[in-house]
């Protein structure tokens, strides 16, 4: 089969307690998530751990659910004050593509030729 897509509430608990999703993860070259709503970050972060190439196109931030995603000084555009290194909560787009990318700096990012949300981040 060249190409699976697995329908299923996706985190990164799921490789432990899946069997399907832990063959299918070991058996792929990359891992796909467009428009992957709550799942984009559960997407990265397991093929980073995996050493899984991947491509997300996040959408929704979901702030509230997701209220323990933070950026800190070096991608807040303030001075060196203290003020600056208080931690910012991650609840725009444009903060979200932010966070993720900085989870590693192999991570690239590219934007998609079509309208609305195409901003990629892929490894």
């Amino acid at each position: 089969e060249r190409f699976r897509q697995i329908e299923t509430l996706f985190d990164e608990y799921l490789i432990d307690t899946n069997e399907e999703v832990r063959e299918a993860l070991e058996k792929c070259s990359l891992i796909i998530g467009l428009h992957a709503d709550g799942a984009t970050e559960s997407i990265v972060n397991v093929a980073l751990e995996h050493n899984k190439p991947f491509v997300v196109v996040p959408c929704c931030v979901f702030p509230n659910l997701f209220n323990q995603r933070f950026l800190y000084n070096q991608y807040n555009n303030m001075d060196s004050s203290s003020s600056s290194n208080k931690p910012i909560p991650v609840r725009t787009h444009e903060q979200f593509c932010q966070y993720l990318l900085a989870k590693d700096e192999c991570l690239q990012h590219c934007t998609l030729p079509f309208e609305g949300r195409n901003f990629a981040i892929y490894w």
